[in-house]
Order: structure tokens, then sequence, then C-alpha cells
């Protein structure tokens, strides 16, 4: 199960458990609700930590992989065009793959490293 899952599981149980205290132990209701208050600044920090919960990218896996895992990456001499994608970045326009500049809106096309 991923980080994120985990972390959201655990958020629930803490905000159920500080319900429970405030209704059937009010004496204890400012350290439960202090406490929650606590935990939720813990998780958020946890929660957007860099690199929580986000998967190592390795090449040729995944969903979306069109390659098999033990072919050689592809030579990266030459930058790849934003055209290549079929569209336009800015407007959405359908272009042609190579197109320099979108004859729709006129922006320039970036390469992609």
């Amino acid at each position: 199960m991923q980080f994120r899952a985990w972390l959201t599981i655990v958020n629930l149980a803490a905000f159920v458990v500080a319900i429970l205290v405030l209704e059937l132990l009010p004496a204890y209701a400012p350290i439960a609700f202090y406490g929650l208050v606590g935990w939720m600044i813990v998780s958020l920090v946890l929660l957007y930590r860099p690199g929580a919960g986000r998967p190592v990218p390795t090449a040729g896996t995944g969903p979306n992989a069109t390659v098999s895992p033990d072919a050689p990456l592809a030579s990266t001499s030459a930058p790849a065009h934003a055209s290549a994608f079929g569209f336009c970045i800015y407007c959405a326009a359908p272009i042609e793959p190579g197109t320099a500049r979108c004859p729709s809106c006129k922006h320039v096309l970036p390469h992609l490293a």
C-alpha cells in the first residue's frame, strides 16, 4: 500500500479517537483537540515532504511503457520537440510533429530535454 494511503488511514483513525475522547472523556477534551491539531500539522509535513509517496522512476516499466525493460534507452543526443505530442502545449490545437511554431496561437514550441 502506498505511503499516502497509510497516512490517510492514520489521519482518519486519529480523528475518530479525538471525537471519542471529546464525547466520552470531556475532561481530556483540550488534550485531544490540541493533539489532533498537532498530528494534522505533522501529517501535512509528512505528506508534502520531498519525495513523499512518489514512485522512483525506472526505465521501461509502468502502465504506459512501450519498450521492454531490457531495451536500451533512446538516444538523448537530439532533444525532442514539444510538437511531438501532436498538439500545441499552449492552446491544444492539433499540429504536425516537428512543427516549430503553432499555426493557431503563434507560440514557438520549446525543445524538450
